[in-house]
């Protein structure tokens, strides 16, 4: 599919997210690969004693232009597409350049357990940085943590005193803003804005911050127990109200990252969200961007 730039010996790189440990292996360092910003502070100084799940992640470098391999699956319509070559996917971002034809400037190859995985990519330009900075490493997590029993939803996250609350909504729901209102109480630590990592393991339901924030940029590598999740909805009033699973479910899943290419990993991810509606309380917050939200949430925590 491509040549390959010749290297030395692979610098190994472990990145550790939400219970996961994803082990780079590079020719480049990660300062060469443009990571250590956004994945820095999951960048393990040593590889954690008990991960839930390793998935061994080699990058290689394209000296050729790429392109997709397999019958195309999935097309979202957005920025990448999802084909499949035997057993094995492969996820192909595409960027547009203003004034320039979309360019397929990645490959990620995927096992069937997505344990397994391979990207390829071309480096171009002194600002040049890796995909696992976006696409690329957000689909690695949103993916291989559905084999850990795990669910990433768009939403936000924050620890209130060893409570993990996580904030689910559409954009523009109001996600940042709860961030921002509960970052001013004493105890309180922001995980996420934009993207939170959830499972119900041993231990019990837990949340995690992940390296993709959004408008605010929050993203710290901060885990929690999980007390609740909150479906946001902006409202003249503040009301809320607990909901059952069957009412939850729909609303979870529209805000959810599901792996809509293949069936057997989208039942996965059906098991996973049953597994935390019977385990996690889910609430409907109908509410002003206001402080005293903070006492009506906590009110029922």
């Amino acid at each position: 599919m491509s040549s390959l730039a010749k290297c030395s010996i692979p610098i190994p790189i472990p990145i550790f997210v939400a219970n996961i440990l994803i082990e780079l292996t590079s020719p480049l360092s990660a300062a060469e690969l443009g990571i250590e910003g956004r994945l820095g502070p999951f960048l393990a100084s040593g590889a954690p004693e008990k991960p839930l799940a390793r998935v061994a992640l080699r990058w290689e470098e394209s000296e050729s232009s790429l392109a997709p391999r397999g019958d195309l699956i999935y097309d979202p319509g957005s920025i990448w597409r999802m084909y499949r070559a035997g057993p094995d996917f492969y996820a192909v971002p595409t960027y547009q350049r203003e004034g320039r034809a979309a360019q397929v400037q990645g490959v990620l190859r995927a096992n069937p357990g997505w344990d397994d995985l391979t990207l390829t990519e071309q480096r171009a330009g002194a600002q040049w940085q890796s995909m696992l900075n976006v696409g690329a490493g957000e689909l690695i997590l949103r993916t291989a943590i559905l084999f850990t029993g795990g669910l990433v939803f768009h939403s936000s996250g924050l620890d209130d005193n060893g409570k993990g609350i996580v904030f689910i909504g559409r954009s523009g729901a109001g996600k940042s803003t709860q961030v921002g209102l509960w970052g001013q109480e004493p105890g309180v630590t922001a995980m996420n804005d934009d993207r939170i990592a959830v499972r119900v393991e041993a231990r019990g339901p837990m949340c995690y911050g992940t390296p993709w924030g959004g408008t605010t940029n929050i993203a710290g590598n901060h885990a929690a127990p999980l007390a609740a999740l909150i479906v946001l909805e902006q409202a003249p009033e503040n009301d809320i109200q607990r909901l059952s699973p069957s009412a939850s479910a729909p609303l979870l899943l529209a805000r959810a990252f599901l792996p809509y290419w293949d069936r057997a990993l989208m039942q996965r991810a059906m098991a996973n969200l049953n597994a935390l509606l019977a385990r996690v309380p889910v609430y409907r917050l109908r509410c002003r961007p206001e402080p005293e939200v903070v006492s009506l949430v906590r009110s029922v925590l």
